[in-house]
C-alpha cells in the first residue's frame, strides 16, 4: 500500500532543529527536558524514517515561526518613536525574507512535496499572494498557515485574499487547528470563509485537536465537513492517542468515517511529534513517536480500500499529484 505522510515538519539543519526545540517549543533542562532534542528534523532523518517504514512520499509543511520572531523582536527595538518605527519595519522585512528563504529551501527537495508557508499579518496582500503564486508555479502543492503563530482567527480579513486566490485555482490550504479554549485555530472560526469560498480546499491539521477526543473542535470539523464538500482533515498527533491507548482504534475509525473517509489524510507530525514529548533522549529510540503513529494507523479497523484512501489516495486527489 502506498503511504504518503501529508504532515511533516522538516528543518534546514541541526541548528534549526535546536531552535525549534529550545526557542519555538521552549524545551530546555529548566523545564525538565534534555539539552538536545531526540531528533533534529533534518531531511536525512525524514528519509531514514521513510525508508525504514515503507513510506513512499512525504509532504513538508514549511512553517516559519514568524509571529514569535516578531513579538520577541519588539524587545530589541529603540524607544525613540521614529527610530523604533524604522527598526520595526526592518525587522518585519527580515522576517518576511526568512519566510521566503525557508520556502525556497523546501522547494529545492524535488523528491518531496511541500506546502509553502505565509504570514498574513507580517506580509501585505501583494507580498503574500506574490509568494504563493511564485511557489505554486515552482511546484508547491499547497499553502500552510498557523493561526496560533499569527494570532488571528480563520475569519480574519487579512486571510481573505489568500482564500480567494487558492479557491479560484484549486490550491489546498492546510491550517493548524486547536480546540484548547479560545484558540486562534478553532475550526468554527473558518465557517465564514468556507461559506464565502465554497470551492476552498481547506485541511484542518490534527482533525481539530480537541483535548477531549470527538468533542469541541473535533466535532466542529465533522460539522463543517458535513456542510462543505472541500473540507479535509489530517491525522497528525491524533494517532498518538491510539498508540498510547487513550483512544480505541474503533473510535478513531468511526471518527474518520464521520468526517468522511475520502476527506482524511494520513500524517505523523514528524518531527514535532518527537520534540513535544517530555521524555529524555536516552529513554526511547529516535523517531519512536512518528513510527508509532504509522503502526497505529495500519491497525485501524478500516477496510483495505479505506486505508489506501487515507494513506495516499486522498492526498494525491487533493493536490493533483
Amino acid at each position: 500500500m502506498e503511504i504518503i505522510d501529508a504532515h511533516t515538519h522538516v528543518f534546514r539543519s541541526r541548528e534549526h532543529g535546536r531552535e525549534a526545540f529550545g526557542y519555538f517549543l521552549s524545551r530546555n533542562p529548566r523545564s525538565g527536558h534534555p539539552a538536545e532534542p531526540v531528533a533534529y528534523g533534518t531531511v536525512e532523518e525524514l528519509r531514514r524514517m521513510m525508508t525504514r517504514n515503507g513510506v513512499s512520499g512525504a509532504n513538508i509543511l514549511m512553517f516559519t515561526w514568524s509571529g514569535q520572531y516578531w513579538r520577541d523582536g519588539q524587545f530589541t527595538l529603540p524607544d525613540d518613536g521614529v527610530r523604533r518605527a524604522s527598526a520595526a519595519e526592518e525587522l518585519r522585512r527580515r522576517i518576511v525574507d526568512r519566510i521566503r528563504d525557508n520556502n525556497a529551501w523546501a522547494a529545492a527537495h524535488k523528491d518531496l512535496t511541500y506546502f509553502c508557508g505565509v504570514d498574513a499579518v507580517l506580509m501585505d496582500e501583494e507580498t503574500m499572494l506574490a509568494e504563493v503564486e511564485s511557489r505554486i508555479a515552482d511546484g508547491a502543492s499547497g499553502v500552510k498557515i498557523v493561526p496560533r503563530d499569527m494570532r488571528i482567527r480563520g475569519d480574519d480579513p487579512r486571510l481573505r485574499p489568500l482564500f480567494d486566490w487558492c479557491a479560484s485555482r484549486g490550491v489546498p490550504v492546510l491550517t493548524e487547528s486547536s480546540g484548547h479554549g479560545a484558540a486562534f485555530g478553532r475550526p468554527a472560526g473558518f465557517e465564514k470563509p468556507l461559506t464565502e469560498f465554497p470551492t476552498l480546499k481547506l485541511v484542518f491539521a490534527h482533525c481539530g485537536h480537541s483535548p477531549v477526543f470527538g468533542e469541541g473542535a473535533d466535532a466542529e470539523v465533522v460539522e463543517l465537513a458535513g456542510r462543505f464538500e472541500n473540507v479535509h482533515a489530517d491525522l497528525s498527533l491524533r494517532l498518538l492517542e491510539v498508540a498510547d491507548g487513550t483512544v480505541d482504534p474503533e473510535r478513531m475509525a468511526a471518527h474518520i468515517r464521520r468526517i468522511g473517509v475520502d476527506r482524511v489524510l494520513y500524517g505523523s507530525n514528524f518531527v514535532l511529534a518527537e520534540l513535544l514529548q517530555p521524555v529524555a533522549e536516552a529513554e526511547r529510540p529516535q523517531l519512536a513517536r512518528t513510527e508509532s503513529s504509522l503502526r497505529a494507523f495500519l491497525r485501524l479497523p478500516l477496510t483495505e480500500e479505506e486505508l489506501a484512501a487515507v494513506a495516499a489516495k486522498n492526498f494525491r486527489r487533493l493536490t493533483s499529484r
